[in-house]
């Protein structure tokens, strides 16, 4: 080949490489479209939609309202971004119950919600509450526990609800501003005739002796009933919540004597059938109730508003009772977030649930500084007199009774229970009268 073919060739070869450089460069401003695995063109994937859920919160408890919108909504964001959450605000009290109580009625649940035992175990016998038990164990959330027993499933070999373990430190204390006491020149009462006399003078004086929640008879449902129970005989409230007694029994009958003795004295604010959770704590934090009967839960935020505050152990109605040596708390097995059996999505249902029990053990080691059965991993520091002599107190009692209300009612005696109490907060309506209508339901009770 001589030298003049030889540059045709390579010209022309030159000429095919250009041309197919040409033909494979995009022109300016198109675009490469990805193919699939058969070389059509295919759209790249849309973001995933959010799975939407529904959860029912209680709106008129501070510390409830403080856990759902600085730490459940601040957090949910972040651990748990393909969830959208529709909050629904219920209420409190006797609202919040009757919300529920119409949900679980339609069978159309919101995906999860907060509730005390005796609405849980409505939802329960209903079979609306999903069983979080395959969840708990697949997660490893059991092994967050101090106390197993709170995450162990129940005769049935399921568990119904996830918490956070905060109550089973909460006790009904009788809180009391000390410079209210120096300034009447009273002493803290340490029997209740000494409290009945304290009322008696305070009211004499213009204030308020004792704040409480009277609506739908909270506070004696919650706590005072059986507060003044184990001011006498502690045994007669272990054997109540054993169901091995009833209220026909003589320690009850003088207990609730007891509460309508403070009703005559004028130890509650007048209109006391009236005043619900919220005002009851205004009352004592703005002064204007020398005490307030109010459980544990509360003591960071009466430490914040009433920095003079302090607490009596409740006042004992016998020789025989140390009132420091007693004491009542709060916590059960169904007290805490439940998730719906229905729910469209049980998986992410299950897994906010136990989200939300672990906000609320976040919110009570850091905001109030108090432990929880959830490790969290949050060191307890910086904790205030007031509340180490609160827990030390807790400890060193030697008797330790759950709380009736919450361990042990069904749905039907928690309703009479409240329609009783807020009878005999009336100061008219006798404990006879009172035990005549309870003991039926209470016999039914454990049925």
């Amino acid at each position: 080949m001589n030298r003049v073919t030889r540059l045709m060739v390579l010209a022309i070869a030159l000429i095919m490489v250009v041309s197919l450089v040409a033909c494979t460069t995009p022109t300016p401003g198109s675009v490469d479209k990805p193919t699939d695995s058969s070389g059509k063109a295919s759209t790249p994937d849309k973001p995933a939609e959010k799975v939407k859920i529904k959860f029912l919160s209680l709106s008129t408890d501070e510390n409830r309202n403080n856990i759902r919108e600085n730490y459940i909504k601040v957090n949910v964001a972040k651990e748990m971004p393909n969830v959208e959450v529709e909050y629904d605000l219920g209420g409190g009290g006797q609202d919040y119950a009757n919300k529920l109580k119409a949900y679980n009625a339609s069978g159309d649940m919101p995906d999860v919600w907060f509730s005390e035992q005796n609405l849980s175990s409505l939802v329960v016998a209903a079979g609306n509450a999903l069983d979080l038990y395959p969840y708990v164990k697949e997660s490893g959330f059991d092994q967050k526990f101090k106390m197993k027993d709170l995450v162990a499933p129940d005769k049935d070999g399921k568990l119904y609800c996830v918490q956070p373990g905060a109550d089973q430190y909460f006790t009904p204390r009788l809180w009391y501003h000390k410079d209210i006491f120096a300034q009447y020149d009273v002493e803290p009462p340490k029997t209740f005739d000494e409290l009945v006399a304290l009322c008696e003078t305070l009211k004499s004086k213009g204030i308020v002796p004792m704040s409480i929640v009277g609506k739908d008879g909270w506070t004696p449902n919650l706590h005072m009933v059986q507060t003044m129970i184990m001011a006498e005989d502690p045994q007669v409230a272990i054997d109540l919540v054993n169901n091995k007694t009833d209220f026909s029994n003589p320690v009850v009958k003088n207990a609730l004597g007891r509460i309508q003795k403070l009703v005559q004295v004028g130890a509650f604010a007048d209109g006391v059938t009236n005043i619900d959770y919220g005002p009851a704590m205004e009352m004592y934090t703005s002064g204007k109730a020398a005490m307030l009967a109010m459980f544990t839960w509360e003591l960071g935020n009466l430490e914040s508003a009433s920095p003079d505050t302090d607490f009596i152990p409740w006042p004992s109605a016998s020789e025989s009772v140390d009132p420091n040596d007693v004491i009542q708390y709060w916590g059960a097995p169904l007290s805490g977030y439940l998730a719906s059996a229905s729910s469209k999505n049980p998986d992410v249902a299950a897994e906010f649930a136990m989200f939300c029990a672990v906000q609320d053990a976040l919110f009570y080691n850091i905001e109030q500084k108090a432990p929880t059965m959830l490790e969290t991993g949050v060191v307890i520091e910086g904790v205030s007199p007031l509340l180490q002599r609160n827990l030390d107190q807790f400890d060193a009692a030697t008797i330790k009774v759950p709380s009736m209300w919450a361990a042990t009612f069904n749905a039907l005696m928690s309703a009479e229970f409240a329609t009783e109490n807020s009878k005999l907060l009336t100061g008219q309506y006798s404990p006879d009268d009172y035990i005549e209508v309870i003991n039926p339901i209470w016999a039914k009770n454990f049925e």
